[in-house]
């Protein structure tokens, strides 16, 4: 089915768990070292981490469905307002603890403590953009990510920024063919040794 058989919609907030569940089945092989035995946990915990996105965090969510079934192929999240960061961090150490328990949490969150970024106000920037296995190589993500600049541009934003692992090539060329440009780079030697992330490259583009 082609991109053009889907439509691209503002997520809803009944789209929540969807889009969580998105996420995990898209980074399984990150979010093993993340969670662990309690793997079981990770798509309660990642909802409740996309509603405190929508609702301290600046963030929208846009999602892309099939006209027949409905079914959620893919999402992207966009911060285009300001976000309350103490509130994020707050309420994502609750969920996690309540969870994972202390260590686990601990180690959690260790692990997602990168990529660092700090918000400009003239910029947006993609938290996330994830589309299901079973969708991929449709044109899906380029619509995604179109539709999230098009909120950038709606916000005011001049420019749109992204983190990228070093070795997710497929992502970084589809980045690369819109008009993203490298910045910067950090890395981490926990994610580089536990989660075979050497580096995130940061992107950006002129809207």
């Amino acid at each position: 089915m082609e991109a053009e058989q889907f439509t691209v919609r503002l997520a809803r907030p009944d789209d929540d768990q969807a889009i969580a569940a998105l996420v995990v089945e898209g980074f399984m092989d990150q979010f093993r070292h993340v969670f662990g035995a309690k793997m079981d946990r990770a798509i309660k915990i990642m909802e409740r981490w996309v509603c405190l996105e929508h609702a301290s965090g600046g963030v929208r969510s846009l999602v892309v469905e099939g006209y027949a079934d409905a079914e959620i192929a893919g999402s992207v999240g966009i911060r285009t307002e300001v976000s309350r960061e103490d509130i994020l961090a707050r309420g994502l150490w609750r969920s996690l603890t309540r969870n994972l328990g202390i260590l686990r949490a601990v180690w959690a969150t260790m692990l997602l403590s990168y990529p660092t970024y700090s918000s400009v106000a003239s910029e947006a920037y993609v938290e996330r953009l994830v589309i299901s296995p079973s969708f991929r190589r449709q044109g899906m993500a380029r619509r995604l990510l179109a539709a999230a600049e098009d909120l950038a541009r709606d916000a005011g934003k001049k420019t749109v920024g992204l983190h990228v692992t070093g070795n997710n090539l497929g992502a970084l060329r589809l980045y690369e063919a819109e008009g993203y440009v490298e910045v910067s780079r950090q890395s981490s030697i926990i994610a580089a040794w536990f989660l075979d992330i050497r580096e995130w490259l940061y992107l950006k583009k002129e809207l």
